[in-house]
């Protein structure tokens, strides 16, 4: 249970950028730590993104019940939440006073690129084990431009998608 919580304390403690910027570090230290197999965390992070709040509290409690029960849930979930209370008490006094140094905001915008790139990586990882259609890539194209361009629609447009990746993927199986 010490390991458990000392793993989501230094991710939470040591990863910029919010959850999800943590999902691909804790997806590594659980697996290298032979806790999870990478295949069990994919499964618990896409019910961790269904469920309402924050995707690092939702993995730090899905991912210790699934190592150690309710207990390893707990664990986790004060782990993944104790750095960013204390984290943004201190944080917001310090840039408070030097929120007009260069050296801050130089620091706060390669905070920023790192995360797009860690959130990337993560994208990349997950789509290499997914099968996808010709036309269900094309229709997500087709949507992103039809939305662009007629943004008032977004909503029928996404609904409309939906439907159709429904319609053309019914009996769909993954292994084909």
């Amino acid at each position: 249970m010490l390991k458990l919580f000392f793993i989501f304390f230094r991710i939470s403690a040591l990863t910029l950028g919010g959850g999800y910027a943590m999902v691909p570090v804790m997806m590594k230290s659980l697996s290298s730590s032979n806790l999870l197999e990478k295949d069990q965390f994919e499964k618990i992070l896409v019910l961790a993104q269904s469920l309402p709040g924050p995707i690092a509290f939702n993995l730090a409690w899905l991912s210790g019940k699934q190592i150690n029960g309710v207990k390893g849930a707990i664990v986790s979930s004060i782990a993944v939440l104790t750095p960013p209370f204390f984290g943004i008490v201190l944080i917001s006094s310090i840039l408070k006073q030097y929120s007009d140094n260069p050296y801050v905001s130089g620091f706060i915008k390669g905070a920023y690129a790192s995360l797009i790139g860690m959130i990337a990586g993560l994208l990349i990882q997950i789509i290499k084990g997914t099968k996808f259609k010709f036309y269900n890539i094309l229709v997500i194209v087709l949507a992103i431009i039809a939305i662009f361009f007629y943004s008032d629609f977004t909503i029928l447009i996404f609904f409309l998608s939906i439907l159709f990746f429904y319609l053309t993927n019914k009996g769909y199986d993954k292994n084909d």
